[in-house]
């Protein structure tokens, strides 16, 4: 402890500790920014891995290096990175120059900064001033050609370019940013063709640290849904910006993708892996779009031209058989003709004879008719005479039925006379009754003791239930209660 306040006081001349050998805060800190100004008096460089990138409301931009490849390990080493606003020119002009690179999340890269203590916060910073994307270039080739190296070795470098293509590829699984102009873009193509596409969206991240993640996501739910092929488009960017699509997991997710998978990303002077991964690849989401219509507009035309070769064959066919079924049309005359001259002959004989005997049978007929007549003139004397008979019988005819209709008359009305003498009413108006048993039929023996029985007098019925008989009824009549 006493070595290292020796050295800061050598270090910060006037800023010492007190005589027991505390520090103020702010003396320590002044003594640790001057330590840092002698150590490091001039400009310096390092390369790491862009982590935290983020722009402050006041134009500055700030982010953590981290040793690349360690990811965002929070135990891991970091320096914090300040690129302030008056500096940024410079370095957007380098990159710009080295081919469209650009500052982001995950890019390795070479800058020239100092090294400050800065007490506000007290922490080390480096104040960048400058960038070396020639270093970056040649991370992101190395890492590149690794990628496609591994890819070829594994034999995924040309997998999904051998997945079947279906013949008419309508139904298209779309990623891409919702409401992008790469997402507007493929659409209006596919909508200006004519033809009855249906796009189903994944909306997904293109760019940024998000972007591996939902690119890998997306590809793998719309590989097992029902669509014929699947469109990876963005729009143009840095050469950084579409960093996401030379990644090797989003290449291994294309290339193991079941569905034919087409690539339009922006940009016209490199390929990028998933480009290369690819079933096919466009160079923008315009001409993406554009490769899927031709596909179908070569069915279309594939369709026309055998529309038109069947209906050539077709009319040839036609005609064809037209000039053979005139040709039949003549032989099969000629044949009847020379099949029908025999029979036409045994006609003709035949209609003679016919003729001659109908004219036979109509001469027999009309004697026949003329002594039918005859019979008929003597049938109608004979007819007269039948009616003046039928008259005379009619009258005697009526005569005897009513006789014997009044002799029915009579017998009926004593018959009548009978059967109301000896009617029940009359009976029981002579003061006789009648008994019944319970079912309504006459006691005619003498009934068990307690069976309930009827009796009906000329003004009244009543029951009565049987008793113990006290003597047997003679000849075996019944006695009233």
């Amino acid at each position: 402890m006493s070595s290292a306040v020796e050295g800061f006081g050598a270090v910060a001349g006037d800023d010492a500790p007190q005589p027991d050998g505390t520090w103020s805060v702010s003396d320590l800190a002044s003594a640790i920014e001057e330590t840092i100004k002698r150590a490091f008096s001039s400009e310096v460089w390092v390369r790491g891995e862009i982590i935290g990138y983020s722009v402050a409301a006041s134009g500055h931009i700030y982010f953590n290096l981290i040793e690349p490849g360690t990811g965002n390990d929070r135990r891991g080493t970091r320096m914090r990175v300040a690129l302030f606003k008056g500096r940024q020119r410079l370095v957007n002009r380098d990159l710009a120059n080295a081919g469209g690179l650009s500052l982001d999340d995950g890019i390795e890269v070479r800058i020239r900064a100092e090294v400050e203590y800065y007490a506000g916060s007290g922490q080390v910073q480096l104040i960048m001033s400058g960038v070396d994307p020639h270093f970056t270039l040649g991370v992101l080739a190395a890492d590149r050609e690794r990628t496609l190296a591994e890819l070829a070795a594994s034999g995924l470098l040309r997998r999904n370019g051998a997945v079947p293509l279906p013949l008419v590829p309508l139904r298209v699984g779309l990623i891409t940013a919702a409401g992008s102009a790469a997402h507007a873009d493929f659409v209006h193509e596919l909508s200006a063709s004519g033809y009855a596409f249906d796009v189903l969206l994944c909306d997904a991240r293109v760019q940024g640290v998000t972007a591996e993640a939902d690119l890998v996501a997306a590809l793998r739910t719309l590989g097992s849904t029902e669509v014929d092929v699947i469109a990876v488009v963005r729009g143009g960017g840095d050469r950084t910006d579409l960093l996401a699509f030379d990644l090797s997991s989003v290449a291994t997710a294309i290339a193991m993708c079941p569905k034919p998978v087409f690539c339009g990303i922006g940009h016209e002077i490199d390929t990028s892996i998933a480009d290369q991964v690819a079933h096919t690849a466009a160079k923008t989401p315009t001409a993406c779009a554009a490769t899927l219509v031709a596909r179908i507009a070569v069915f279309d035309g594939d369709l026309d031209a055998a529309r038109s070769a069947i209906d050539r064959q077709a009319r040839g066919h036609v005609t064809a058989a037209t000039s053979r079924l005139a040709v039949s049309r003549g032989e099969l005359r000629r044949h009847a003709e020379r099949q029908l001259s025999g029979p036409r002959a045994l006609l003709g004989e035949a209609r003679l004879r016919l003729a001659h005997h109908a004219d036979h049978r109509f001469r027999s007929a009309a004697a026949d008719l003329a002594g039918a007549r005859k019979d008929l003139q003597r049938s109608h004397v004979h007819t007269r005479r039948g009616t003046a008979l039928l008259t005379s019988v009619q009258g005697r005819l009526a005569r005897s039925a009513q006789r014997q209709i009044t002799d029915a008359k009579t017998q009926l009305r004593s018959r009548a006379q009978l059967v109301s003498a000896v009617a029940p009413r009359r009976t029981l108006a002579r003061g006789f009754s009648i008994t019944r048993s319970a079912d309504g039929r006459i006691v005619r023996a003498v009934p068990e003791p307690g069976d309930t029985i009827t009796t009906e007098t000329i003004r009244a019925t009543f029951s009565s239930t049987v008793g113990e008989p006290t003597t047997d009824p003679p000849d075996g009549g019944t006695q009233s209660p």
